[in-house]
């Protein structure tokens, strides 16, 4: 809290491992693969709904903001580093908010069109 600046911009504690460790890690606890999995279907679900039923360019945004957390999973087990302020942004606040306006916006259709 002294330096949050600093803080900010070191590198990221949050260890993800890379795809040879994460497939030793996998046979011994298959928990180490919540993060990743999720990641992967947050992104795969809302690319399948946008593509069945988004009806114009910027529902895509939401699925792009979605599509973040698995970029920055794969980066980091690929062994590329990044700052505190990336994995805050790419693995909070992207599905917060992609997730959440989604639903935010489906909600809104979905109430104007029942009330017709």
């Amino acid at each position: 809290m002294s330096a949050p600046t600093q803080t900010l911009f070191a590198s990221s504690a949050l260890s993800l491992p890379t795809t040879d460790a994460l497939q030793v890690a996998v046979s011994s606890s298959p928990t180490t693969l919540v993060l990743p999995v999720a990641s992967v279907l947050l992104a795969t679900s809302l690319l399948a709904v946008i593509a069945r039923f988004g009806h114009t360019w910027t529902t895509w945004l939401y699925a792009v903001a979605a599509v973040v957390p698995a970029a920055i999973i794969a980066a980091g087990a690929l062994g590329y580093g990044r700052p505190v302020a990336v994995d805050l942004v790419g693995l909070v606040v992207c599905p917060l908010v992609g997730a959440g306006g989604f639903v935010i916006d489906a909600g809104r259709y979905l109430f104007a069109s029942r009330s017709r």
